[in-house]
């Protein structure tokens, strides 16, 4: 009977509205009414409030001006690392100069103009996502912050320091989305922290050309601040980022596409050894990272510039040792190894991670994902000379994932990384799984928490001390 009545008030006023209702009785014009009111309201809530759509708009508006910030830090530090290049090509001794000086340079700027640009960029956005560490966020994510990691990891890339640009992206992506939700003022109390999530997945994505890795960053890495009612949104945000590098730069693949099969069953003993090796090496770097750091760090307050020139220096040995290799983010090297015209040695994974270990314990700008690959597939061509029947770049792939899982204990976000990066090998799927989850679980004998934790625990730590006036906040550079 209800829906009859409806029926014929719906006819009725169909009528009505076409003129061909001359006369409407009382009980009609109620259930005109009705309707009108009853559809207003469904089409209100499939649409979607005012507030609904200034959230969307926040997102979306954020995520394209991340993937253009990206895309134009990702082109900036690129020439920088072709200027190194070639003013090393030219002499490979203008850098023992030019190194140490450019350094204690970026340094003395950094400590004046904002010291919360330091270090990596992720561990900053891990500790304002907790929440009594809420008040940091207009001073690790403001527009400031943005313009410091911006220039200060570019010059640390002309200088030849052993950084990457994926961590700054992270915290720049973070702090642009963070920045746009106050500009836009939206009134739930949840969108902060998806705005900060969403802005540091988006940096990945975009950084690497990885949509898919930009999202298993923000879940795996990110996952204690993940909020189920912006996931949508947030997803959306992270693949429009990636959409602004794809139409700027077109489908490229960040390493190629290296040709070369491993598979479980037949190869399991060499992924095996890979994965053990990558384990305990990428556990090692990161014990080295976090006790090195304590240790510097009260003689890092006493005396700055010197600790940052003994860095320098033995960063330019390095690169002495290894005719260049250990400089800049390692993407050159990474790619040459991955062409499997020849298989490496030890020397330069190695020193590339002995390179990245100085360059992080000077507090500049820069990130361990780039670097971290690259030591990674140092290591893999190193180790497909045991393993003679087994192919060459295979095992370098494998690798790759490997220690970068050693390194974070991500190993979901290191395999994803690396099979994106790499032109989604999904023959290798299995392996690069295989691979990433054993490393990381021998990292764990070794350094039994995830480096970016322990990162954010020690500027935690720093930040409540500062807080308390117990010392100058931006003391801590292991940030």
């Amino acid at each position: 009977m209800i829906t009859s009545g409806l029926a014929e008030g719906w006819l009725e006023g169909v009528l009505f509205c076409s003129g061909n209702l001359v006369k409407r009785g009382p009980r009609s014009g109620r259930l005109l009414r009705y309707y009108f009111f009853r559809t207003r309201r469904l089409t209100r809530r499939q649409l979607g409030t005012i507030q609904d759509w200034k959230l969307r708009a926040v997102f979306w508006i954020g995520a394209l001006l991340v993937g253009l910030l990206v895309v134009g830090f990702a082109w900036a530090v690129e020439l920088a690392s072709e200027t190194f290049n070639r003013i090393h090509a030219y002499s490979p001794y203008i850098p023992v100069v030019m190194t140490p000086l450019g350094m204690m340079v970026i340094i003395w700027l950094m400590r004046r103009m904002g010291p919360e640009a330091q270090g990596s960029g992720i561990p900053q956005v891990l500790v304002v996502l907790k929440q009594r560490y809420h008040w940091l966020r207009p001073t690790f994510l403001s527009l400031r912050v943005i313009a410091l990691k911006f220039v200060l990891t570019v010059l640390g890339v002309l200088c030849g320091a052993s950084i990457g640009r994926e961590g700054p992206s992270v915290q720049i992506g973070a702090a642009m989305m963070y920045s746009v939700g106050q500009v836009g003022r939206l009134q739930q109390k949840y969108v902060d922290n998806a705005l900060i999530v969403a802005g540091g997945a988006a940096g990945v994505s975009a950084a690497f050309n990885a949509p898919l890795a930009g999202i298993v960053f923000a879940i795996e890495e990110l996952s204690g601040s993940f909020e189920q009612r912006t996931s949508g949104t947030l997803i959306l945000a992270i693949i429009l980022s990636g959409v602004v590098v794809l139409m700027i730069n077109g489908h490229y693949s960040y390493f190629g596409h290296p040709q070369g099969d491993l598979e479980l069953t037949a190869n399991w003993l060499a992924i095996g050894v890979v994965a053990l090796i990558c384990g305990l090496l990428g556990g090692l770097f990161s014990r080295l990272l976090i006790s090195g750091s304590r240790w510097l760090t009260p003689h890092a307050v006493r005396h700055p510039y010197r600790v940052v020139f003994l860095c320098g220096v033995v960063l330019v040995a390095l690169g002495l040792l290894t005719g260049g290799a250990t400089y800049g983010s390692g993407y050159e090297e990474a790619r040459s190894l991955l062409d499997g015209e020849h298989v490496g040695d030890w020397s330069f994974p190695l020193a590339k991670m002995g390179a990245t270990l100085v360059s992080y314990f000077t507090g500049l700008p820069g990130g361990l994902f780039s670097p971290s690959l690259a030591a990674g597939a140092g290591i893999g061509s190193a180790l497909s000379g045991w393993f003679p029947e087994s192919s060459v770049i295979g095992i370098t792939v494998v690798a790759m994932a490997a220690f970068l899982a050693g390194v974070i204990q991500r190993p979901i976000t290191s395999f994803v990384i690396v099979m994106e990066l790499t032109g989604n090998r999904h023959d290798l799927l299995l392996s690069l799984m295989v691979g990433a989850f054993l490393s990381a679980a021998v990292s764990k004998l070794v350094w039994s928490r995830p480096l970016y934790d322990s990162l954010a625990e020690r500027m935690a730590n720093g930040a409540g001390m500062a807080a308390e006036g117990r010392r100058p906040a931006g003391e801590d550079k292991t940030a």
